[in-house]
């Protein structure tokens, strides 16, 4: 059987199941947002390289300081926005094909992606900014590194990803390499920059320097292929790794609590089964690194409101994300939650310490901050007890109104199944309403005041909370059969 064939097996799955009718509109705007992202990098990659023309005494040498954060780039971008690879092979197994041509096959697909054209044209619009200082030589060589680049960069944010599915610590190296990178960069103790000029000046001037990255992108191939055809059928990477499933044992001390432990617990094993909800999950620690974006320009530190912003979404972002779904997660055996022999406040309130938990440890792992200042940490203090004593209980609140279905078998990068524009609309009170509040005691120049109240009213939340579990309760009683209802349509 032909590779065409294969294809036109794939293309004519796509196109005549009863999914791809219903998800046209959602295709339609994620063409338009692919192509304003594309206009994007097109006028920003032209403004790089004619700014680099205009005011660089050696713009060739200056362009490639960046070549390897330009990389970098490309893989953290693929690596959360590109689905891997899948190809339905069950069909196949019983006919005299060898299992080296299906791997093959789904291997060349991301050469088909169209994420493949951002960094091309991107690199392309610099080139034309550049071309008063560009022979052709020299664009040819510009072009080989980024295409070369590229490809040995995709394959292997493929691997990793394929990787993490059965040994999620895998995602924490690559995420402790990242922020390891940014860090020795941000405070001088490597110079990536120079690194960087000294690595591809050198394949500029010696094209034999390209066989070197044919070779890594040739590396990275064979270890997908390794990987793919030693585990072939889809159960390999669905049973997860024996380590998580001891982990997840260990944590049945939770049933101590009573059935609100039970809860957390059954909450914990469906964010770490689940491919959207352990996404999500595993997204948790780059809000912790959110500040450092930021804390390091003196300008930032200037600007109480817009601290007080990221202060929030520091401690309040995994909850954000996942509170507001928080009765959607279990939209596929939500039947079952309401006709078995528990309390609803129970329920709730094991949503509820989950939310908590999760804040309190990044917010003190967050603690860390108090390098940039003694009020970076008063900040993030104040927003983390606005977070768990107000955001966490109007979350629920808010969670009660979500009756739309959620599919946990798909990732989350670009995924808008069960997401309206209401639940963006919801976001903005929480984190806009602790600004307003600080902003008149700013005016007067009573910041300490300001903060005072926004970690006050948190405290305040803390100390009422059973009564404003009661009434979320109450809430969840009468809403409960329409989002029962709601979450039967698939």
């Amino acid at each position: 059987m032909k590779n065409f064939t294969l294809l036109s097996h794939q293309w004519k799955a796509a196109t005549r199941s009863a999914a791809a009718s219903k998800s046209v509109g959602i295709k339609i705007l994620m063409g338009f947002i692919f192509f304003i992202l594309f206009l994007e990098l097109l006028g920003g990659g032209f403004y790089l390289g004619s700014t680099l023309a205009e005011n660089s005494q050696n713009p060739i040498a200056d362009l490639t300081r960046y070549g390897l954060y330009f990389f970098l780039a490309i893989l953290m971008s693929r690596y959360m926005l590109q689905k891997l690879p899948t190809f339905m092979v069950t069909p196949y197994l019983n006919l005299p094909i060898k299992k080296s041509k299906l791997v093959n096959f789904i291997l060349t697909k991301p050469l088909f992606n169209s994420l493949n054209v951002l960094p091309l044209s991107f690199a392309l619009a610099i080139t034309f900014g550049l071309h008063k200082h560009l022979d052709a030589y020299t664009f040819w060589m510009i072009f080989s590194c980024v295409i070369i680049g590229d490809l040995f960069v995709n394959y292997l944010s493929i691997y990793i990803k394929r990787v993490q599915i059965k040994h999620e610590y895998v995602f924490y190296i690559f995420l402790a390499s990242f922020a390891s990178f940014l860090l020795l960069d941000q405070f001088n103790v490597v110079n990536f920059q120079a690194i960087s000029s000294d690595l591809f000046m050198q394949v500029i001037q010696n094209p034999l320097w390209l066989l070197a990255g044919i070779l890594l992108f040739a590396i990275a191939y064979y270890l997908n292929f390794l990987l793919l055809y030693k585990h072939f059928s889809l159960e390999d990477f669905g049973k997860g790794d024996s380590n998580q499933r001891s982990s997840l044992e260990n944590l049945n001390y939770l049933d101590r609590f009573g059935k609100i432990g039970t809860f957390a617990l059954l909450e914990l094993k469906m964010c770490v089964r689940n491919k959207r909800t352990r996404t999500m999950l595993f997204m948790t620690p780059l809000f912790l690194l959110y500040g450092l974006f930021f804390y390091s320009n003196p300008t930032y530190l200037e600007m109480n409101g817009f601290l007080i912003f990221i202060g929030l979404f520091i401690s309040g972002g995994f909850m954000m994300s996942f509170g507001l779904y928080f009765f959607a997660w279990e939209s596929g055996h939500f039947d079952l939650m309401l006709t078995a022999n528990n309390t609803y406040k129970d329920y709730i309130k094991a949503k509820y310490f989950l939310m908590l938990s999760t804040s309190t440890i990044i917010f003190l792992l967050s603690t860390f901050y108090v390098f940039f200042g003694i009020e970076i940490l008063i900040i993030n203090s104040v927003c983390f007890l606005f977070n768990i004593g107000v955001n966490s209980l109007l979350l629920l609140y808010f969670a009660t109104n979500n009756n739309k279905h959620m599919d946990l078998s798909k990732g989350s990068a670009f995924n808008y199944q069960g997401v309206s524009g209401r639940h963006f609309v919801l976001m903005i009170p929480l984190l806009v309403l602790p600004i307003l509040i600080y902003l008149p005691f700013s005016l007067m120049d009573q910041t300490n005041a300001g903060f005072a109240l926004i970690g006050g009213l948190g405290i305040l939340g803390l100390l009422f909370r059973e009564k404003m579990l009661d009434l979320i309760t109450q809430r969840f009683i009468s809403k409960r059969h329409t989002m029962s209802e709601g979450f039967r349509n698939k």
